[in-house]
């Protein structure tokens, strides 16, 4: 997990990820972060609780808390490919039989590149998946830039990009509600549907987060990215079979015939 210690990892992914754990969802895994801050485990052992306790839904159980903490482990970055191949080496060997790594960066556009560099540079692409967050690139023009350097270390069924807001159970509701409904399936057309407000209440400022909205900005951040892809949601229609490549076509065709 590449920016370990940055706020959408403490807000979001740390606490998914021992939700998950505590469930039982994620049996076997081992949890490697990685960031520019200069941490040994037991640090970020500590920022992790810390994170859980501000941002989870629900009350840490001890028991949890422990044999989650035990899956924990930190690379800095300036500690290099060596120390990050060696720490992914090392969990591979606690586990039993043939495991998965899944890469997920948590960074900000202009750090993404140097990120897919280190993985490249450990070792760590064989056999493994790449989650890349939302804003990919800064504009059409880096995100080309962007997307062409990627794919020169890992193929396009390793990548994954993703909006982790899209995740969330309203959002994929609506994709249920918009298919599966009986009552407004047969109606959800231009012929009954006169327009699609979508509001976006904030209540969570800037924090630690100044740097990151400097750089990319509140348009970069939420309209090209939760909101589009939320009109998308509402506008799609099910006439073929889902694939992956067929449903980025109707996207951009969606997105095409936009006013």
């Amino acid at each position: 997990m590449v920016g370990a210690t940055g706020d959408l990892s403490r807000r979001k992914l740390l606490p998914g990820l021992f939700h998950l754990g505590s469930s039982g969802f994620i049996p076997g895994c081992r949890i490697i972060g990685v960031s520019l801050d200069d941490l040994d485990p037991d640090g970020f052992r500590k920022i992790a609780r810390e994170a859980l306790d501000q941002f989870s839904s629900r009350k840490v159980d001890e028991a949890d808390w422990a044999a989650f903490s035990g899956t924990l482990n930190y690379v800095p970055m300036s500690a290099g490919a060596g120390a990050l191949k060696a720490a992914v080496e090392a969990a591979e060997l606690s586990l039993a039989g043939k495991s998965r790594r899944l890469h997920y960066l948590s960074v900000p556009p202009s750090a993404a590149l140097p990120a897919v560099r280190l993985l490249a540079e450990a070792g760590l692409v064989q056999h493994s998946c790449i989650i890349m967050e939302k804003p990919f690139g800064t504009d059409l023009a880096s995100a080309v830039s962007l997307n062409a350097k990627l794919h020169e270390v890992f193929a396009e069924e390793q990548i994954f990009r993703i909006d982790h807001f899209l995740g969330k159970e309203a959002a994929q509701n609506i994709l249920a509600f918009r298919f599966a409904n009986g009552l407004f399936e047969p109606i959800w057309n231009r012929n009954f549907i006169d327009h699609v407000q979508i509001d976006v209440p904030e209540t969570l400022g800037l924090g630690k987060r100044s740097g990151f909205y400097e750089a990319t900005g509140a348009f970069r951040d939420m309209v090209v990215t939760i909101c589009s892809r939320f009109s998308l949601s509402w506008r799609w229609s099910p006439r073929l079979p889902w694939s992956r490549r067929r449903s980025a076509k109707r996207r951009t065709k969606s997105s095409a015939a936009c006013p």
